[in-house]
């Protein structure tokens, strides 16, 4: 899960698929499928009319995500990968299924956010972005996002969501994480052993509450699959198959 381990590393100041060759697009659902994700075959499926009515792709919980917005969002991918990879149908597809589970994952994270009322205010979104493009001197930032084939509303939406996802972590697996004395000690043991090179007068312990807060993340980075195990059973991935065959290279001759 790629795009989770970009939202990890923003908690701690800061798997999706692999590229290998895919022989066929039912075999490209069992890998879907081995992640937790439905692909949705059956006419009679109430999920999949829902999908279908609205032109969504991808539909987890209250949240979808339309052709449109999957074709975008493939764009952008393509765009860091050899621009002839259409040449290479296998390869191009697997980037394609690549993208299909970076958005399943993304889908569960927010309809679970969605649904324990978590967001995040204009205001928040605004200084993130402020504080963002401090390390962007002058029209860096905006090089930046030509170079990444991104528009400035797209990377803002991207931002959001990491930001709503990043709260949901915080408040739904981060803080239930107990920490007890000897877990304190230990951490301290570590803490003191790495600045014990520093002159004593200078050295600053970590505060308390700084503390915990590590050790519910490292307890969290532990405790993250089955959490996550649990989000993807209470709001499932169902797939349009036919839309998603539509955005593959030939799949019924591989």
């Amino acid at each position: 899960m790629s795009s989770i381990a970009t939202i990890w590393y923003g908690i701690k100041d800061a798997n999706g698929f692999s590229r290998g060759l895919l022989n066929s697009l039912s075999f490209a659902a069992l890998l879907l499928m081995a992640t937790g994700i439905t692909i949705v075959i059956g006419s009679g499926c109430t999920d999949q009319k829902k999908v279908e009515e609205k032109g969504s792709i991808i539909k987890a919980g209250t949240v979808e995500i339309s052709r449109a917005e999957f074709a975008r969002e493939l764009e952008v991918k393509q765009a860091n990968y050899p621009y002839d990879i259409k040449d290479s149908p296998s390869e191009y597809n697997a980037m394609v299924l690549d993208l299909v589970s970076d958005l399943s994952d993304q889908a569960v994270l927010l309809a679970a956010a969605e649904a324990k009322g978590i967001d995040v205010s204009d205001k928040a979104l605004d200084a993130a972005i402020a504080d963002f493009k401090k390390d962007y001197p002058e029209d860096s930032f905006d090089q930046m996002l030509l170079e990444r084939a991104i528009s400035y509303p797209v990377w803002k939406k991207r931002l959001k969501k990491d930001m709503v996802i990043q709260e949901l972590i915080m408040q739904d697996l981060v803080t239930s994480q107990e920490i007890h004395p000897e877990d304190m000690i230990a951490f301290y043991d570590r803490f003191a052993g790495q600045t014990e090179t520093q002159d004593s007068n200078n050295s600053a312990m970590m505060h308390e509450k700084d503390l915990v807060l590590k050790l519910r993340i490292e307890k969290s980075q532990e405790a993250f699959g089955n959490w996550f195990q649990g989000l993807q059973a209470s709001y499932p991935v169902y797939i349009d198959e036919r839309v998603l065959s539509a955005f593959l290279i030939n799949p019924e001759k591989q």
